[in-house]
């Protein structure tokens, strides 16, 4: 089933984007506690934009829509970073780095756990390590092979498993925030 996966974005690819991707978690708690200012103004104002415009109140199809765009509009970016050689390894770091910014600035540590509990972060996670190494696949042939030409080749044979997998995957974690979101919405006085 999962054989193109690792045939064509090779197995290798997506587990050095995981690395970098929990490499980005594990650093996040200190660059924060250390107040490293350049590092947190991303992550700071993405969460403030958040807080400022998404609201619960638009209804089921309108935050799904919303939350659906954003997300692919992030990991398809990572996808096509790889035209960029050394930007998927980068993008894959700062990804996690600036989602557990956001929940260690939100709730400290628990925040963090809250990441790795948390079940649409088990769709999420892997969408974007596959969509990440899809990026450094893109990035390794043009590299090994001096060759924009061949890394336009692998990008068109990648586009298909990005619907497959990582839309597909972005697609059921999008449904299930949007549940999650408007659920606790409507509870969050009884949740007090």
């Amino acid at each position: 089933m999962y054989v193109d996966i690792f045939e064509k974005i090779q197995f290798v690819n997506i587990f050095v984007a995981a690395l970098l991707f929990i490499a980005g978690i594990y650093f996040a708690p200190s660059i924060v506690d250390k107040n490293i200012h350049w590092m947190l103004v991303y992550p700071r104002w993405v969460a403030k934009l958040m807080e400022k415009y998404f609201s619960a109140r638009w209804g089921f199809l309108a935050v799904f829509l919303l939350i659906l765009v954003l997300n692919n509009f992030s990991l398809f970016t990572g996808f096509l970073s790889g035209f960029i050689l050394i930007l998927p390894f980068l993008a894959a770091f700062f990804t996690g780095f600036h989602v557990a910014v956001i929940g260690y600035d939100l709730m400290g540590w628990q925040g963090i756990w809250h990441l790795l509990i948390n079940p649409v972060a088990w769709l999420e996670f892997p969408a974007s390590w596959i969509s990440f190494g899809m990026g450094i696949r893109v990035a390794t042939v043009i590299m090994t092979t001096s060759s924009l030409k061949n890394g336009m080749e692998v990008f068109k044979q990648l586009m298909p498993l990005y619907f497959k997998y990582v839309f597909t995957l972005l697609v059921i974690a999008a449904l299930l925030e949007t549940g999650m979101i408007l659920w606790v919405e409507k509870h969050k006085d009884d949740i007090k």
